[in-house]
């Protein structure tokens, strides 16, 4: 699994995909039922059968059509069996962490999605790449309306008996003053 975490060129629903064929991957290879793979991805299991193509697109695993289980399984019950293929690069360290030289082929091979920008580093100037997020918007707005009629369960009413829209106008446009406030 850390081979198809450190070394993958898949990603999204791809590379969990992979991570749960190299989680099944044995010494006859993996077949982990789609259903399953969808599980362990959150997807649907079209969306593992995409990716699956994709991974095979990749030369990352290789499949078998109906070539998995064993001798329980009918020939036309077997599962598919995949074949995990990646394996470290020459100038990988072998570690847990598959720390690889800063100037290896594959440390410098970025994917980024088209029409993505790479970030620059923090301590690099500002040359296009990611912006810097914008300060958060104010929630004090101040209150554009003019009517001031219901204030909770009351009412300001003028002596026209219209709701108050000002000291000195009702809803309807009356010149009046404020005369009672009813509940």
């Amino acid at each position: 699994m850390a081979i198809a975490l450190h070394h993958s060129r898949a990603k999204g629903t791809a590379k969990l995909v992979l991570l749960g064929i190299a989680n099944h991957d044995g010494d006859g290879g993996a077949w982990p039922a789609v259903k399953q793979l969808a599980k362990y991805a959150g997807v649907d299991p079209r969306n593992v059968q995409r990716a699956i193509d994709q991974l095979e697109k990749l030369h990352e695993i290789r499949r078998h059509v109906q070539a998995g289980g064993d001798h329980r399984f009918a020939a036309h019950e077997r599962p598919n069996r995949y074949s995990f293929l990646l394996r470290c690069p020459l100038d990988c360290d072998r570690t847990a962490q598959h720390r690889m030289p800063k100037d290896s082929p594959a440390f410098l091979e970025i994917d980024a999605p088209e029409g993505v920008a790479e970030a620059s580093p923090p301590d690099a100037p500002a040359r296009g790449g990611v912006a810097e997020a914008s300060p958060k918007p104010s929630l004090n707005h101040p209150n554009t309306s003019k009517k001031k009629s219901h204030v909770g369960n009351r009412a300001s009413r003028g002596a026209c008996g219209h709701d108050l829209i000002d000291e000195r106008h009702c809803e309807r446009g009356c010149a009046t003053a404020r005369v009672q406030e009813t509940a």
